[in-house]
């Protein structure tokens, strides 16, 4: 028995049969009905289609997480500067309400308090590369907890832990670390009363209200609201709760869990809302801040890969190292020439001849959205998409190889089978480290029916007793 991934995949495959691939299949959907969590037009199909999840060796998880930290502390730097740099925020193209909110001193260092990280992992290890930065609220956290719960429940799993010692891997606890601590560099003591903001009509809400649910199992009160729900009054920032009788009470909130992105707040809302009152007067502590675009957006990647661009010699040796190993090429689109493995090209031109190694990304592309892939556009579709690409922030990026791997899915139609996906890895940036593992996968490029890509935990996978006996004695 190898103890490689290629034969941990494969042990795991030989224990299932159509009885137990389909009693695997009722227990996750079951599971992910119940909480909700469901994506589609319709919102009816489970967040995860597979039936099994994904599983990284120690060495492999210890690769992620080394580049993982070592990028993020490229992007606070770089983050960090633009806060008072103009060369580095001219390229944003913020609003003067932009500006305001971002001038704002939330009560500690920083652009950031926790991210993450989206990559692709070589299947052997031997590279990591991440494309994007999602430093504003990124999502995926509950949904992987969650599903690990309701994978360790499956009886394949039971059968595949007596061969192979798993470990979820702990990014929910991480959260809520990381919430803690910036709440006690703000300043706060004792345990605060957190809510979590968002608008209701939020595809992850299901996700926010299982993160309301652990964080309050661990002694932590929260409750969740929408921006709507916030009154501030007398220097405190209250939220309103609906009582069974349809009265309503006012709670006082200390930790403010912002899941609300920025822009689609500051089409809706003013400088003059409550959270945003609250936030300038320091009376409680909101995290993220809001000053995360100059970490959040596409352009962080550029001011990251290009040494000639404005935030050149910002990066200390050992991080611009790091970004040359784990950052693709990334242009912002603009006339004019750069280098390209050192080589000085003209941009435009380049983009034209190698638009088959190319993606083209607006700068506040969220999720996939509007991103064009230039091995999958024509030339004439190209050049359009270069040219509309002058007029507003974007981005050209060199293509990575996207891993594959095989994973099992049932249908009451089609019964077991295997389907090969792309696999995308996500670390989240606590802080100063990184930590777990989130995993998206797609079977070409991100399902344009359902806006998302499928969820599936990861687990840490190590050899068990059993594992350990038959190296022992093979």
């Amino acid at each position: 028995m190898t103890t490689d991934l290629d034969g941990i995949v494969a042990h795991y495959h030989s224990l299932l049969d159509e009885a137990l691939a389909r009693d695997t299949f009722a227990v996750l959907d079951a599971g992910l009905r119940e909480r909700g969590m469901l994506v589609g037009p319709q919102r009816d199909q489970p967040i995860c289609p597979v039936v099994r999840p994904r599983f990284i060796t120690r060495a492999r998880y210890d690769t992620l997480l080394h580049a993982a930290a070592l990028v993020g502390r490229a992007i606070r730097a770089v983050s960090a500067a633009a806060l008072s740099e103009p060369a580095l925020l001219a390229p944003y193209r913020l609003t003067p309400v932009e500006r305001e909110l971002l001038a704002i001193d939330p009560g500690y260092p920083g652009a950031m308090a926790f991210g993450r990280l989206d990559g692709l992992l070589a299947p052997d290890g031997a590279w990591c590369w991440f494309t994007e930065a999602r430093c504003e609220s990124p999502t995926g956290i509950g949904y992987d907890e969650a599903l690990a719960d309701l994978f360790e429940q499956t009886d394949v799993m039971m059968a595949f832990r007596q061969t192979f010692h798993t470990t979820a891997l702990p990014v929910r606890q991480g959260l809520q670390q990381t919430l803690l601590d910036t709440y006690r560099a703000w300043g706060g003591r004792g345990t605060p009363t957190v809510a979590i903001v968002d608008f209701p009509d939020v595809a992850t809400w299901s996700e926010i209200e299982y993160l309301q649910q652990r964080f309050e199992a661990d002694g932590l009160p929260t409750v969740v609201c929408t921006p709507d729900d916030l009154q501030y009054q007398g220097g405190r920032l209250y939220v309103e709760t609906r009582l069974a009788d349809g009265g309503a009470s006012w709670r006082p909130v200390d930790l403010v869990y912002r899941r609300l992105l920025q822009h689609e707040f500051l089409a809706m809302y003013d400088l003059h809302h409550p959270l945003i009152r609250a936030y300038a007067d320091r009376v409680v502590c909101v995290v993220n801040p809001f000053r995360t675009r100059p970490a959040h957006t596409s352009l962080v990647m550029w001011l990251l890969s290009d040494d000639e661009g404005p935030a050149g010699g910002i990066l200390d040796a050992g991080s611009a190292m790091a970004v040359a190993r784990h950052v693709p090429w990334t242009r912002l689109v603009r006339r004019g020439t750069t280098r390209y493995q050192g080589e000085r090209v003209d941009l435009l031109d380049f983009a034209r001849r190698h638009r088959e190694r190319l993606a083209l990304k607006p700068n506040d592309a969220y999720g996939g959205a509007e991103v064009i892939f230039g091995w999958e556009t024509t030339p004439l579709d190209w050049e359009g998409a270069l040219e509309r690409a002058l007029e507003e922030p974007s981005l050209l990026q060199e293509r990575i190889p996207a891993p594959e791997e095989r994973y099992p899915i049932w249908s009451d139609n089609e019964g077991l089978s295997f389907d090969l996906y792309y696999v995308n890895s996500s670390p989240c940036l606590y802080g100063d480290r990184a930590l777990g593992c989130l995993t998206r996968i797609v079977t070409a490029t991100p399902d344009s029916s359902t806006g998302s890509s499928p969820v599936l935990p990861t687990f840490l996978v190590e050899p068990g007793q059993k594992q350990e006996s038959l190296d022992a004695n093979p």
